[in-house]
Formats: structure tokens, C-alpha cells, sequence
């Protein structure tokens, strides 16, 4: 599994675990997908999603970009992704932006995934401000920007994202 998979379950772990109301649910499909029957995560990730639970769709967007308990299919992730944003999940919008970065499914366009990670970051989400910071560091979709970079990695390291921290020491040692 790449470091890419990783964190992106990483994140979806720890979506899952600050559950509130439906936790007893969305923690049994959890569960399932951490001890890999992901047939039987999807299914009640898909359950959950039908009655509207916003963290499901997000699941669901997750485990149709991985192809995992269902056949890869990049536009239901799109799909899923999406509907989890107008939902008000930031990591609908940061899961768009990945997409778009990685080109899974669309034509890769870093212009078009900062725009989406952008929104993620301006929803609080660690993922997006990492994301924005490493465009604005790489000015890949995005101005070439130091200053811009470090404040949305700050942004991240101030929500304990270890990798946020790990480049504003790597910055901090190589100014420009």
C-alpha cells in the first residue's frame, strides 16, 4: 500500500472515530474495513449512506476510488465525494482534489485540484491545508509561494499533522 493509501485511511480512521450519533454503525463498518472484509464494510457503509449519513458517503467515495468491497469505479467515488461535500464533509472536497491531482478518473488538473483543496482548507481540514501547502510549496496549480506554503502547513501542524511539522522544519532549514 502506498503512503498515498495510508494516510488517506488514516484520515477516513479518524473521521470514523470522532463519530458521534451514529458511531455504534458507522464503528461496525469500520471495523469491518480495519479487519479487511471490505464486502462486508461496503455494504454497511452503503446502508448508512442511504438514510443520508454524510461520513458514510465519504466511506463509500473511499472504497470506490480503492476499488475495495466493490469494483474501482472513479466517477462514483466523484460522486460520493461530492455529495459528501455538499454535505458538509471537508474531506469531501479535499477526496475531489485528490482525484483531480492524481488524474483518477478526470484529466489530471492541479489547478483544478487546488481550487478543491482549497475549499477543503478553508473548511478546517488538515488534509486540505496540507495539500494547498505543498502546492503553493511545489507552485504546482498554484502560485510558487513560501510564504503561503508555510502558513497553511502551520495551519496543518497547529492539528497535529506530523507531516505539516516535518515541512516546516524542512522549510525553516532551506529558506528562499
Amino acid at each position: 500500500m502506498g503512503r498515498g493509501a495510508a494516510a488517506a485511511i488514516g484520515i477516513l480512521l479518524w473521521v470514523g472515530a470522532a463519530a458521534d450519533a451514529s458511531a455504534a454503525d458507522l464503528q461496525s463498518a469500520t471495523t469491518a474495513y480495519e479487519g479487511g472484509a471490505y464486502g462486508a464494510a461496503f455494504a454497511e457503509f452503503r446502508e448508512l449512506a442511504q438514510s443520508g449519513d454524510s461520513q458514510a458517503i465519504l466511506w463509500l467515495g473511499y472504497l470506490y476510488q480503492e476499488g475495495q468491497g466493490t469494483a474501482q469505479d472513479y466517477a462514483a467515488a466523484m460522486e460520493n465525494f461530492r455529495t459528501a461535500a455538499d454535505l458538509g464533509e471537508s474531506l469531501g472536497f479535499f477526496y475531489i482534489g485528490r482525484l483531480y491531482s492524481d488524474g483518477l478518473g478526470v484529466q489530471r488538473d492541479a489547478v483544478e485540484a487546488v481550487r478543491w483543496f482549497r475549499q477543503a482548507a478553508e473548511r478546517g481540514s488538515a488534509y486540505g491545508e496540507f495539500a494547498l501547502a505543498q502546492a503553493h510549496e511545489s507552485g504546482d496549480g498554484a502560485p510558487r509561494d513560501l510564504r503561503a506554503a508555510r502558513r497553511w502547513y502551520q495551519a496543518a501542524a497547529d492539528q497535529d499533522y506530523d507531516e505539516a511539522r516535518q515541512a516546516l522544519q524542512r522549510l525553516g532549514a532551506n529558506p528562499e
